[in-house]
C-alpha cells in the first residue's frame, strides 16, 4: 500500500472539529483496559491523530502519561487540559517521541488515514521491546428500527457514495489489508458502543462524517434534506430516545521491532 498524507483529514476534521467533539461517541473502558494489560509496562503510550481526545482520556486512567498527536490542530484546540496528557501537533509518520519510549501505540478510528510502511516504521522507532500497536474503530451504526436502517444505509452507501473519501473502504474492511507492524492477535468480536439518541443526536454525529464535510465543501448539504425524511419516521417526530448501536472492530498486536 501506498502511505497516505494525512493532511485531508486534518483539513476534513479541522472544519467539523467542534461537532467532532461533541458528537462522536467514545469507547468502552474494557478496550483500554485489556489494551493496558497487554502492555509490557504502564509508563508511556502514545495516542496518535487523537482528534480531540475521547481515547486519550481513557487512556490516561491507565498510563502515567499519554503523548496525544495530531495533525490537525482545530481538533487539538478542543483537548480538554489534563495532568497525564501531552498535546501535541505532528504527523503521524513524525513522533515527537524519543526511541525505544513508549509501551503501547494506540490508534482510535483514524489508522486508515495514514496506515502504511512510513507509519510502522515509526511506531517501530518509538516502541519498546514489547510493546503492543491497537488499531480500534467501528463499523456504521446500527437502529432496531427496519425503516429507519435502511434508511440510513440508503444515506451511507448510496446518497454519500461519491463523497467518501477513497481511505473509507479500510473502516468498512475493519482495516483488513492494511500492513500491519507486528504479531497479531484476535480481535474481540463481542463489543459494541451503545447509546440512546433523539434524532438530533443522530444528526449531530453524521454531521462529523468526513463524506458529509466533503459535500458541504463542494457546496452540497445532502444532511438537510436527509434529516427530513428521518423525522417523518423517527417515533415522537425525533424527540423519542432510540438505542443506537455501533459494532467495534479493529486490530491489534506485539510490535515487531
Amino acid at each position: 500500500m501506498i502511505d497516505q498524507p494525512n493532511d485531508q483529514a486534518a483539513a476534513l476534521f479541522g472544519a467539523v472539529s467542534q461537532t467532532y467533539a461533541a458528537h462522536r461517541p467514545t469507547y468502552p473502558e474494557s478496550v483500554f483496559a485489556d489494551f493496558a494489560a497487554r502492555c509490557p509496562g504502564l509508563e508511556r503510550v502514545w495516542d496518535c491523530g487523537c482528534g480531540s481526545g475521547q481515547a486519550s482520556l481513557a487512556l490516561a486512567q491507565h498510563f502515567e502519561q499519554v503523548v496525544a498527536t495530531d495533525a490537525s490542530a482545530e481538533q487539538l484546540e478542543l483537548a480538554p487540559e489534563h495532568p497525564r496528557i501531552r498535546w501535541m501537533q505532528a504527523q503521524a509518520d513524525c513522533a515527537p517521541l524519543e526511541p525505544a519510549s513508549v509501551d503501547g501505540v494506540m490508534v482510535a478510528a483514524a489508522v486508515h488515514w495514514f496506515a502504511g510502511e512510513a507509519f510502522n516504521a515509526e511506531v517501530r522507532r518509538v516502541a519498546r521491546p514489547g510493546a503492543v500497536m491497537a488499531w480500534i474503530g467501528y463499523l456504521p451504526l446500527q437502529l432496531a428500527q427496519p425503516e429507519l436502517q435502511l434508511q440510513l444505509h440508503r444515506f451511507y452507501a448510496t446518497t454519500l457514495e461519491p463523497w467518501w473519501p477513497p481511505q473509507r473502504r479500510w473502516v468498512d474492511q475493519s482495516y483488513a489489508g492494511l500492513p500491519f507492524p507486528g504479531e497479531e492477535w484476535p480481535f474481540p468480536s463481542d463489543q459494541w458502543i451503545e447509546r440512546q439518541w433523539s434524532l438530533s443526536d443522530l444528526l449531530g454525529y453524521l454531521g462529523s462524517w468526513s463524506a458529509v464535510s466533503n459535500a458541504r465543501r463542494s457546496g452540497v448539504d445532502p444532511l438537510r434534506a436527509f434529516a427530513e425524511e428521518l423525522r417523518h419516521a423517527w417515533p415522537g417526530q425525533g424527540a423519542e430516545a432510540l438505542q443506537v448501536r455501533w459494532p467495534l472492530m479493529g486490530r491489534w498486536g506485539v510490535i515487531n521491532p
